[in-house]
């Protein structure tokens, strides 16, 4: 490891959690557990800053490198000879482990997502405000919405998308002042709200059960020091098990019957984080006028995610804020 110091960009912390996006609280993980010390974080709400259009990313020396994956791979390869991170697998574990690592990321990560995005309760008291504050005007207006409508299309993909908690569809004023005995509807709206939670609680506890079994009664997935996987399960369970969550549904499924995935998370941030100043926070990202111009990136091939860039809402907001001014200034009268 050269003096250099790496610099890890992330969306930032949210309730007492280093970020509240999961890939990039593994990322944090990782390089406290790799390289303690020799580290240093910046908030960003600006994914174009990145190669690949996502967050989290890291820049070292001459490096850019994004993708958590590649960023594990980038810091091993700095050989830092006395990191807990597990290294020597075989080739069969290295395999066992690539592919858990991707079942992760699509699975836990939908319930993740399906408890931010989906959840009624959840999106309009806790994630909806929270990531509205971490934007300037104009762009708090529409960036959250924006992210959501994102994710909205991963969640229906998989069967997630079913808002348990959502108010019912508005109804007219002659439906709402009649009697409770002659509103049938409302009841079938409460009834399918109860089916929902059901089959998202089922389908949780068909994902959590493989980990479960996975984990058994091994401190670890493999061995006696946590890997990749070690550090992606515990950054999603972390977040499930510790965000304020006005609908708990899958954190008191978790802590009830899952223990043991409870109690592997704690144990991988206990190790990551064994002081409140284990990371060194260099700054959040100063928001400016500029901010609301999009970056162009030539070397980009796509854009993913639901960090990938918003340029359309963007333009639109400047088109209207130039125009605006263009038309306000052609009519002020000039002074001599």
């Amino acid at each position: 490891m050269t003096k250099s110091e790496v610099i890890l960009y992330i969306w930032p912390g949210q309730w007492s959690l280093h970020s509240f996006e999961p890939i990039c609280l593994a990322a944090v993980i990782f390089l406290q557990l790799s390289i303690p010390g020799k580290f240093s974080v910046v908030e960003c709400t600006n994914p174009e800053l990145s190669p690949t259009g996502t967050l989290p990313f890291i820049s070292h020396q001459q490096h850019v490198v994004a993708t958590l994956s590649a960023i594990m791979k980038y810091v091993m390869g700095l050989h830092e000879k006395n990191s807990p991170i597990i290294v020597s697998l075989t080739a069969f574990q290295k395999a066992q482990s690539t592919a858990w690592y991707e079942h992760c990321v699509s699975s836990i990560g939908d319930l993740v997502s399906h408890v931010f995005y989906a959840q009624h309760a959840n999106w309009n008291e806790l994630v909806y405000p929270a990531l509205a504050q971490m934007y300037p005007i104009p762009q708090r207006y529409y960036v959250p919405l924006r992210i959501r409508d994102v994710y909205r299309k991963r969640l229906e993909a998989s069967d997630l998308w079913t808002l348990p908690g959502e108010e019912p569809e508005k109804k007219s004023f002659a439906d709402r002042s009649k009697p409770e005995t002659e509103q049938p509807e409302k009841h079938k709206d409460r009834f399918l709200r109860v089916f929902e939670r059901e089959k998202v609680a089922e389908k949780a506890r068909a994902i959590f059960d493989i980990y479960a079994r996975l984990l058994d009664t091994k401190v670890y997935f493999y061995g006696d020091s946590p890997t990749s996987l070690d550090i992606l399960v515990a950054a999603h369970i972390w977040i499930l098990t510790q965000a304020p969550f006005p609908d708990s549904l899958l954190k008191e499924l978790l802590k009830n019957t899952y223990p043991s995935l409870v109690s592997h998370a704690d144990r991988i941030i206990s190790l990551a984080f064994p002081s409140p100043d284990s990371v060194v926070l260099i700054s959040r990202r100063k928001h400016s006028l500029m901010s609301l111009v999009p970056r162009f990136n030539l070397g980009r091939s796509s854009k993913a995610g639901a960090e990938s860039s918003f340029d359309s809402y963007t333009w639109l907001w400047f088109g209207l804020a130039v125009g605006g001014a263009t038309l306000y200034m052609s009519k002020v009268p000039f002074l001599v």
